[in-house]
């Protein structure tokens, strides 16, 4: 049977051999989540590993989503050679145009608004460490105490990455149902570069409820959190513990 690792408990998470390691720092005000990706080296990904790491074309109902990328050429000095010739350091799709970031752009950020298809991968060619901050707003359905259980979030996060991580060590294929369920229990549905944009939201919305909803969730029973993953409690303690210090120191359906 498959076995859930208990990871909630660990301030991050290691995917693929340390492939790319994820950790949380506290949100900004009006944001549900502020996540910190590490890869110390993206040329040395594999293809399989890839497939575990990049996150499908998909869009968010009603979340805008920022990513900015901090490590990738910051140590490289500027000169004509280096700036023709760098590779970026990420890659992004967008409403199916690729776009390449790297921490040494004069705009080392992309923003996504809610609906957009997109993905983002980082670029194999780069030998060496890359990290990128993603964060997103809060849900405009969700309330101060419900902020971290709707949409893009930590407790999203979380589970996707350890349900990925125990089915390759547990050398299962991940439960389409599961999937589905995750991505609509954060308000997020795949996407497709076909026909009128609002027809594919209205599809592929639609496939999230029934295959992942009705049939994940209502027939086999599965869920969109599970406590071995994301523990509300023990993650709300962690923030509250981060907020501190640094004082110290000084699901209704998308607008298609």
């Amino acid at each position: 049977s498959f076995v859930r690792t208990k990871t909630a408990e660990s301030d991050h998470l290691v995917s693929c051999d340390g492939a790319r390691t994820t950790k949380w720092q506290t949100p900004q005000t009006g944001n549900s989540v502020l996540e910190i990706q590490t890869y110390p080296d993206s040329s040395a990904i594999t293809k399989s590993q890839r497939e575990q790491l990049v996150p499908p074309y998909h869009w968010h109902w009603y979340q805008e989503e920022h990513f900015t990328v901090t490590q990738g050429y910051a140590d490289c000095l500027p000169s004509p050679v280096t700036m023709l010739t760098r590779n970026s350091t990420f890659v992004f799709t967008l409403n199916g145009k690729d776009t390449k970031i790297s921490a040494t752009d004069p705009n080392p950020r992309i923003n996504i608004t809610p609906g957009a298809p997109h993905t983002f991968a980082p670029d194999p060619s780069y030998k060496g460490p890359c990290v990128i901050e993603i964060s997103a707003e809060t849900s405009p359905l969700s309330s101060e105490t419900t902020s971290t259980d709707l949409g893009v979030s930590e407790r999203f996060f979380r589970n996707l990455y350890s349900y990925l991580e125990d089915c390759s060590r547990q050398n299962t294929s991940p439960s389409l149902p599961q999937l589905f369920l995750f991505l609509d229990s954060a308000e997020v549905s795949l996407a497709w570069d076909v026909g009128p944009r609002w027809l594919m939201q209205y599809v592929t919305y639609g496939l999230g409820v029934v295959i992942g909803r009705w049939i994940g969730g209502g027939l086999l029973g599965y869920k969109g959190s599970y406590l071995e993953y994301y523990n509300p409690e023990l993650n709300e303690t962690k923030k509250g513990n981060e907020v501190a210090d640094s004082l110290c120191e000084g699901t209704t359906g998308p607008p298609l």
